[in-house]
């Protein structure tokens, strides 16, 4: 048993010789070893309400929103229904206006004017002929009104805009 490289069974195994230097050497100071455990996910501590309060305003909000598309798709239909009818019922009006000026005819009109409501053409004597001068001018007879419109020098041009305003809207 001699043999340094030789394995042993049991307990009768040869002991080595202890060298103190090396075994200071190769034992190197203890220290404490941090141990870590296996990772293990991280659990958020949010308390039930609190996760309950969140899911429920997050479908409050998703409830809004949907309302809102829907008021708004809602009244987009009801706007396209009503521009179909007001298209539709100025069509009419356009037929009914092409209807009346094409079924005038001028000789019932006379007739009419004669027959039910008892209107003649005037005679000669009643008929006045008057002659209109190729410049037209508009005569104002209230000389109030001129006299203001004039006397403009003396006022500021505020005060004078004032004025029209109040003469527009008494």
């Amino acid at each position: 048993m001699e043999t340094r490289y030789g394995y042993v069974y049991g307990s009768a195994a040869p002991k080595l010789p202890q060298r103190p230097e090396r075994q200071a050497a190769q034992q190197p100071k203890r220290s404490r070893v941090k141990v870590s455990r296996a990772a293990a996910p991280a659990y958020a501590h949010v308390p039930k309400a609190r996760l309950i309060f969140c899911i429920v305003a997050l479908a409050s909000m998703c409830f809004v929103v949907l309302y809102r598309f829907s008021i708004l798709s809602d009244l987009n239909a009801t706007m396209n229904r009503m521009n179909e009818e007001y298209n539709a019922l100025r069509n009419e009006n356009r037929l009914l206006k092409v209807e009346i000026e094409t079924n005038i005819d001028l000789d019932r009109v006379k007739q009419v004017a004669e027959t039910e409501m008892g209107m003649h053409k005037p005679d000669r004597y009643q008929i006045v002929p008057v002659s209109v001068p190729k410049n037209d001018y508009n005569v104002v007879l209230d000389q109030q009104y001129i006299d203001q419109a004039t006397d403009n020098s003396g006022k500021p041009l505020l005060k004078g805009i004032l004025d029209a305003i109040q003469a527009a809207f008494p």
